[in-house]
C-alpha cells in the first residue's frame, strides 16, 4: 500500500501529492527563460564593450588631431596649400593623420582639415577616418 493512495469501494485509488516540486514542464520553461535572458545579457555586455572601444579610439584620435593643429600655432606656421601626412602616438598605439591645407577668401586664413586614422593603409587609401577635425590658422603678425 503507498502511502499517496486513497482506500474507495475496495479499490486503491492514487492521489498526486500535493506541492512537492515542480513538473518537467515547469523546469524547462524556467530554463528556456533563464537561457533567453542571459543571451541577451551577454549581447548587451559585448555591444557596451565595443561602444566603449569606439569612444576610446575617438578620444585618442581627437587629442592626436587637436595636438597637431595646436604644435602649428605655437610654431606660428602658417601652412602652405598641400596635403601632408604623418604619425604620432597616443595610447600606447600609433596613429596616422592626414592634413589637407585649403585656401580661404581672406588671403591672411587657411583652412586646415585633419583626418587621423587607425592604420597606415586606411589613411593611404584615403578611407573613412576615426575623427575628422576641421581648424583655421592665420598668418603669424
Amino acid at each position: 500500500m503507498r502511502n499517496n493512495s486513497v482506500l474507495k469501494n475496495n479499490e486503491y485509488l492514487y492521489t498526486p501529492s500535493q506541492g512537492k516540486g515542480f513538473t518537467l514542464l515547469e523546469v524547462l520553461v524556467a530554463l528556456v527563460f533563464v537561457a533567453i535572458v542571459l543571451t541577451g545579457l551577454v549581447k548587451g555586455v559585448g555591444e557596451n564593450v565595443n561602444n566603449a572601444n569606439e569612444l576610446q579610439d575617438k578620444t585618442f584620435a581627437q587629442w592626436v588631431a587637436v595636438n597637431k593643429i595646436n604644435e602649428w600655432r605655437l610654431q606660428n606656421l602658417f601652412p602652405a596649400i598641400s596635403r601632408t601626412t604623418g604619425e604620432q602616438m597616443m595610447g600606447e598605439q600609433e596613429w596616422y593623420w592626414a592634413s589637407q591645407v585649403i585656401k580661404t577668401e581672406d588671403k591672411n586664413i587657411r583652412r586646415v582639415e585633419l583626418s587621423v586614422y587607425k592604420d597606415e593603409e586606411s589613411r593611404n587609401k584615403n578611407l573613412q577616418p576615426v575623427i575628422r577635425l576641421t581648424s583655421f590658422l592665420s598668418k603669424p603678425i
